[in-house]
């Protein structure tokens, strides 16, 4: 089943159109146990991430991080999955994951952290240890604003808007890296913050380790 799943996410990332397009990569499969939907993508320059979400053959609800390299030829390689586990919430139903935000437009959802090669300077041989945050997010959010504030990046702080897949939202953290987050209305009348903005921060870096 995990080789099913590893697939879809290597399709996901072929198919997306990154960064920016605001169309989700594919459609939603259903969720019958082989195959997963897509709950959000994340690219990082030659870093592409997938979470998956799947049913198990209890019932149970699961999710899944898988990880694509690209190759030299800008191809993505093929997935490798980085972590999974049971979920608390029903997160492909609006009404459960309402009841769970409680009134919130976004909320923490889960977290996790994993070594990985990135190629950036610094770290052990070129290997980083990246931090994912999920949030959960209420049906009218249209898409997540999210804004560079490390340290390195005060003089000209990055903004990107995120589309959103479902009401999961997937962000993968550099060391150091640190960003604000903030839910947008889904009313075509501009952008209209709903709640507070969310800080968010990756892991410390190692010891002489340089930012680049």
């Amino acid at each position: 089943m995990r080789g099913n799943l590893a697939e879809t996410a290597h399709a996901v990332l072929t198919a997306a159109r990154m960064p920016g397009s605001g169309a989700p990569p594919l459609p939603y499969a259903r969720l019958d146990g082989s195959t997963g939907v897509v709950a959000d993508i994340c690219v990082r320059g030659d870093l592409g991430f997938v979470l998956l979400l799947h049913r198990r053959k209890d019932g149970a609800l699961a999710e899944e991080l898988f990880h694509c390299g690209r190759t030299d030829t800008g191809a993505w390689g093929a997935a490798e999955h980085l972590s999974g586990g049971l979920l608390g919430v029903e997160a492909t139903s609006p009404r459960d994951v309402e009841a769970a935000l409680a009134g919130r437009p976004m909320a923490l959802w889960g977290e996790s952290e994993t070594l990985l090669f990135t190629g950036r300077p610094g770290g052990d041989e070129g290997h980083q240890l990246l931090r994912f945050q999920t949030l959960l997010v209420r049906e009218d959010v249209g898409h997540l604003d999210v804004r560079d504030v490390s340290a390195q990046a005060v003089s000209a702080p990055a903004r990107l808007r995120k589309p959103l897949v479902s009401q999961v939202a997937l962000l993968a953290l550099l060391p150091e890296e640190r960003v604000t987050v903030r839910a947008v209305a889904r009313d075509g009348a501009g952008a209209r913050f709903l709640g507070e903005p969310f800080e968010l921060t990756g892991t410390a870096a190692v010891s002489g380790d340089p930012w680049a």
